[in-house]
């Protein structure tokens, strides 16, 4: 079985585990790997998705409904950035969303399994859920 907390996981957790099937492994471990594909995709479209309605509930919003960027001392607006009206309670149901935790019902797996030649350090650490 394995346990994995919503902190853990986004698409570069999926992207990962592609390259992984990508390379060279074994057709088992493959398989294994393309079953707890199908179940972290679902875990993380979800987890998406509650993301999204936790900004939407907690983000500043005009008249017309549209979300409030906020601006910079020189009165431009900083990129990629939101009004959050209440940051506490935001940041309360963000923490109480990323501590939830996940179980796949699937056996870990061994490196042996896989068979592969060389992985990277930070490939590994995105995804050592999956291993004993």
């Amino acid at each position: 079985m394995i346990k994995v907390s919503n902190s853990r996981l986004d698409t570069q957790t999926l992207d990962v585990i592609n390259k992984f099937i990508e390379q060279e492994i074994k057709a088992s471990a493959a398989f294994k790997l393309s079953r707890i594909i199908k179940e972290l995709s679902s875990i993380i479209e979800d987890k998406v998705k509650q993301e999204k309605r936790i900004l939407e509930k907690w983000c500043e919003k005009d008249e017309a409904g549209n979300i409030l960027i906020p601006k910079d001392e020189a009165g431009n607006p900083i990129p990629n950035s939101v009004k959050i009206s209440d940051m506490n309670a935001f940041n309360a149901e963000m923490y109480d969303l990323m501590n939830v935790e996940n179980v796949i019902n699937h056996d870990t797996l061994s490196f042996e399994e896989l068979g592969l030649q060389t992985a990277s350090i930070k490939d590994i650490i995105k995804i050592d859920f999956l291993f004993e």
